[in-house]
């Protein structure tokens, strides 16, 4: 990790720029910054964001932070996180782990909406669920104001969706819907046009799979509520199966 002292110094020789004029951009003396690069001194927090936007890096580079580091190291903690939901069901060690995560980085957008998504599996449990709304919320409110990526920013609002209408807050899960993007519009089913060749059946191949885990979920789901005889329930069944099969077929196993 490069020292603060010595990245301000090696930013500054960058943008060609004397300690004076870094000092009259800052309002600060020459020798204020003159210490800051022999590391006496370090400036005041607040003005780290002014010295982050004179450079043109963020707040985490001026202060020396590997970024692909910074990355590998949150994408384990997710991951590591999400697989541990996933297999076991149980979110309140993966909750513990993404908050001393946040410790270190506390306004990274991914880190948080994968808390959000551990909290909104751990309220289930309909104690925990009364705990962990006001923090749900209030992630996902956060996120939409300050995150930068709209995956993320669509991954909360999901999660969010979900979560007001687990707890019969159908008004305001209703009110998140309408601001979703439509499947007309939506990346996986315009991205085709701009395939071509290989590129092109690749993706229809994994088009069609998903499409057919949506489907497979809809007819689960309508003969889980609908009320049904029991020989409708098997022609469903028997549907699904066809539908697992026809896929098998057209796009075998290599």
């Amino acid at each position: 990790m490069t020292h603060f002292n010595e990245k301000i110094k090696k930013l500054r020789k960058y943008k060609d720029m004397t300690q004076e004029q870094l000092a009259e951009y800052m309002g600060v003396s020459p020798q204020a910054v003159s210490r800051w690069e022999t590391g006496a001194t370090c400036p005041d927090i607040s003005a780290l964001p002014q010295l982050a936007e004179l450079f043109g890096v963020t707040v985490d580079e001026l202060l020396g932070v590997d970024e692909k580091e910074k990355r590998r190291e949150i994408n384990a903690v997710i991951t590591d996180a999400e697989d541990k939901i996933n297999k076991t069901g149980d979110a309140e060690e993966s909750i513990i782990k993404l908050r001393e995560a946040l410790k270190k980085y506390p306004n990274n957008e991914r880190l948080l909406c994968s808390l959000m998504y551990a909290l909104y599996v751990a309220s289930e449990d309909e104690d925990l669920c009364k705990e962990y709304d006001a923090e749900i919320v209030s992630i996902a409110y956060r996120i939409q104001q300050h995150a930068t990526d709209d995956d993320t920013r669509n991954d909360a609002r999901s999660i969010l969706f979900r979560h007001y209408c687990d707890t019969n807050r159908k008004a305001e899960a209703i009110q998140i819907a309408d601001s979703m993007a439509r499947i007309e519009t939506c990346l996986e089913r315009n991205i085709y046009w701009a395939l071509e060749g290989k590129d092109r059946l690749d993706y229809l191949k994994e088009r069609i799979s998903d499409d057919l885990h949506y489907l497979l979920w809809d007819i689960w789901a309508y003969s889980t509520h609908a009320e049904l005889d029991e020989s409708d329930k098997v022609r469903l069944d028997e549907l699904r199966v066809d539908l697992e099969n026809a896929v098998r077929k057209l796009f075998p196993v290599e």
